[in-house]
């Protein structure tokens, strides 16, 4: 518990004035990128990639010549670059800071050409067309190069509000652990904004992680070891700016997207044990699993 409480405090510093936030951002960038250089393309990221594709390929969510949406676009744009091998797709992809590592970029998307044939099943011309791509990209020198080449549009606005898209502009919107950092007060009109942008028929696909970010830094914590505070002690000790996670649940979520009048296609939870953590009260009105719920993915239509 004690480097839980440690690195909160030391997040809550980052977060004290738009100078620390831009040194936390620097470092985070530097740092990051050397990490994810030393390490390179772990498992996860491959399962990912295996289930975006289940997913839209299931659902029938992507035609080719579709626009298509990312928030929170990240590092390497991930979900985007998977789809875009797989699909010749117009992609906006969308984030409220520069946070992007060309070069982790380029040591990803190389490692994947080299599994990518036994991990995902393809047909020979789709494996054709998927390899020249990789091999176009490893030859490109910048992110504004790969977005030439690829038809990308990269896109920034630090207020994190999607106005400055028109109506029906979109096919699909998608995320992959992104929604539990939109901060709680604008969430309703976010996810409203979603259904103003979509035409008709439509899809919105995200995976959302509700566990306790805090934990990642302290394993002997549980996994929603932040269901114990009040929204009062929570703001005060542990919130803070520059990794903020706005503990929605998955009932809040579900309602969410009801509320903006969409069509629930389908929903999945997977749940973590939190043994016996003592839950505030604010917390009591939730059932085990929603208690337990640490992945939460959803897929909605627009009628």
């Amino acid at each position: 518990m004690i480097k839980y409480v440690m690195t909160a405090a030391t997040l809550k510093l980052f977060s004290t004035s738009p100078q620390t936030k831009q040194l936390y951002r620097h470092l985070g960038n530097t740092l990051g990128q050397r990490q994810r250089i030393q390490y390179g393309l772990s498992r996860p990221y491959i399962d990912r990639a295996k289930r975006i594709l289940e997913l839209c390929e299931k659902h029938h969510a992507i035609q080719q010549g579709d626009r298509l949406l990312e928030i929170g676009t990240g590092w390497v744009h991930w979900e985007s670059m998977i789809i875009r091998l797989f699909y010749d797709v117009e992609i906006t992809l969308f984030d409220v800071w520069d946070n992007r590592h060309f070069e982790a970029y380029k040591k990803y998307f190389g490692q994947l050409e080299e599994v990518i044939d036994k991990e995902i099943e393809m047909e020979p011309i789709q494996r054709e067309r998927i390899h020249g791509l990789l091999q176009a990209i490893s030859k490109t020198g910048s992110f504004d190069e790969v977005y030439a080449l690829l038809g990308l549009r990269y896109v920034i606005n630090p207020n994190g509000t999607l106005e400055q898209f028109e109506d029906e502009s979109f096919h699909l919107i998608f995320s992959c652990n992104v929604f539990e950092h939109v901060n709680r007060s604008i969430l309703p009109g976010f996810i409203q904004d979603f259904y103003r942008l979509l035409k008709p028929g439509g899809y919105s696909i995200h995976k959302i992680d509700p566990g306790d970010h805090l934990s990642y830094y302290d394993r002997r914590v549980s996994s929603k070891n932040y269901l114990r505070y009040s929204d009062e002690v929570w703001r005060r000790y542990f919130e803070n700016d520059v990794q903020y996670f706005n503990r929605v649940q998955r009932p809040e979520w579900l309602d969410l997207f009801d509320k903006a009048r969409f069509e629930a296609v389908k929903e999945e939870s997977i749940g973590a044990d939190i043994g016996s953590l003592k839950v505030d009260k604010s917390y009591e009105n939730l059932s085990r699993q929603d208690l337990q719920c640490v992945t939460l993915t959803v897929v909605h239509r627009k009628p």
